[in-house]
């Protein structure tokens, strides 16, 4: 089927346009096809809807990201915002991650190269293995090229360097588009379920209580990077 007759197929499900996409769970085939290129491929007042239609649903889970995959479509494009994060130095959890404040986005055929040896663990989840988490080691900075679709339409080159959590939000939602779950990539035997994560805030607790070994054991009290 034609990207866009797919596209349309997967809009055309909700009752009104207001409504939430279905999010596909772990099993589903489109999570684990590489998604096909998007500039030059699909209509852009399509792509508006979809970007649309896709930031509701994220923002509904919630969540900070939410790619196409992740709706049933195979199509190299996500959205990204973070409204959850805080400013410098209001939340202890948040300075330790070098979690920031994210705009509302949505990028095409995003490539996302790491910058630099230093990586930084942190537990991860994914609206598409929902109500579990795991430890994914990340590059703490990254190069972020692809095109951005603007709120009229217009589409823009981009070329950028993040950090901190920022760069963790862009590794996981592209990890998507080659059709990879953070939880692949995790450091084996940190799986849990989600209601279990406050018992682990300081990643010592789970080395100690998981049992993990590997580089994440190296780390001191109180520290989530490495390199």
């Amino acid at each position: 089927m034609d990207i866009n007759e797919l596209t349309r197929k997967i809009l055309d499900r909700r009752a009104k346009e207001t409504d939430p996409l279905k999010i596909v769970q772990a099993g589903h085939p489109a999570l684990r096809r590489r998604a096909v290129a998007a500039r030059g491929r699909i209509d852009v007042e399509l792509l508006l809807e979809l970007a649309q239609a896709m930031t509701i649903t994220m923002r509904e889970a919630p969540g900070v990201g939410l790619a196409a995959p992740q709706v049933g479509l195979p199509l190299s494009f996500y959205v990204v915002e973070d409204g959850f994060a805080s400013e410098p130095g209001e939340d202890e959890d948040d300075d330790l991650l070098e979690r920031r404040p994210l705009a509302l986005r949505a990028l095409l055929d995003p490539v996302v190269e790491p910058l630099g040896t230093r990586k930084v663990f942190a537990f991860e989840g994914c609206l598409s293995v929902d109500g579990w988490q795991s430890i994914v080691p990340r590059s703490r900075r990254v190069r972020l090229r692809g095109t951005e679709l603007l709120p009229g339409g217009a589409l823009e080159e981009i070329d950028e360097e993040h950090e901190g959590w920022t760069a963790r939000i862009f590794q996981h939602e592209t990890d998507h588009l080659a059709g990879t779950l953070c939880h692949d990539l995790s450091v084996p035997r940190s799986f849990i379920d989600s209601a279990y994560g406050s018992h682990y805030g300081d990643l010592g607790e789970a080395v100690r209580r998981l049992g993990l070994t590997g580089e994440i054991a190296d780390l001191a009290p109180g520290e989530v990077s490495i390199g």
